[in-house]
């Protein structure tokens, strides 16, 4: 497989992730993905290639980490890829900067009308085995918090340095910056010198960090870099 990749021509990736929270043997599958930028004339075989992964999968909890489109021309196909992926599991969704640069408002009807729901600001509570998990769309005030399982779905893994009450936090926005010479203790450089967060994983104390490299691209050259979408099972 080339290392290089352009116009989104590749195959997007499936990266599992396991987080062990309850010490169950059967996982609960959320399927987190982030930064499909789409408006431009590659986003129909992006979504297709979406669709067939969630049907592949078959997840428990979709979650879309923002920067859902660039232009308003997304719109339409964002609502599109959000009916087919709510008949096969719950799809929740925040905005990225992207997203806040063609209009909020107009992306979250788009999501509504796909039969999504908007999670910004807000929370849900999912049974998983025996406990209760609370998924955040933004960081909730450490006192506010009520369950035993916390995730955080966030777009920028900044995040995650404010989010010690949580058990997983799920971000994006980086996009592995796109261009992969090396790897060191899960971080993807050149990018890291430049973005603290800009790597897979990370664990500080009793919180996890999972970080997508994304499945679209502004500019969509990649190098070493794989467009992925984060298969987590919470077990």
């Amino acid at each position: 497989m080339s290392k290089l990749e352009l116009n989104s021509q590749g195959a997007i990736i499936v990266r599992i992730e396991q987080v062990n929270l309850t010490g169950g043997e059967t996982p609960y599958q959320i399927l987190y993905i982030s930064d499909l930028h789409l408006g431009w004339r590659r986003s129909s075989r992006i979504v297709a290639n979406l669709i067939a992964i969630a049907q592949t999968e078959q997840p428990d909890l979709i979650l879309l980490g923002g920067d859902l489109v660039d232009r308003r021309a997304g719109l339409s196909i964002l609502t599109q890829a959000v009916r087919e992926l709510a008949d096969l599991a719950p799809v929740w969704a925040i905005p990225g900067n992207h997203d806040c640069w063609v209009g909020v408002e107009l992306v979250d009807r788009a999501i509504l009308v796909g039969g999504g729901r908007w999670l910004e600001g807000k929370s849900v509570t999912f049974p998983l085995k025996s406990v209760s998990v609370r998924v955040d769309g933004c960081l909730a005030p450490i006192q506010a918090v009520d369950v035993e399982l916390k995730i955080l779905c966030a777009h920028n893994p900044i995040a995650f340095e404010q989010a010690q009450s949580y058990q997983l936090v799920l971000a994006g926005h980086l996009h592995g910056c796109q261009w992969v010479f090396w790897q060191q203790d899960n971080r993807l450089y050149p990018g890291a010198w430049f973005y603290r967060w800009n790597g897979l994983r990370f664990q500080r104390e009793n919180t996890t960090l999972i970080v997508s490299r994304g499945v679209g691209d502004t500019l969509p050259i990649r190098w070493n870099c794989p467009r992925e979408v984060i298969l987590c099972q919470v077990f």
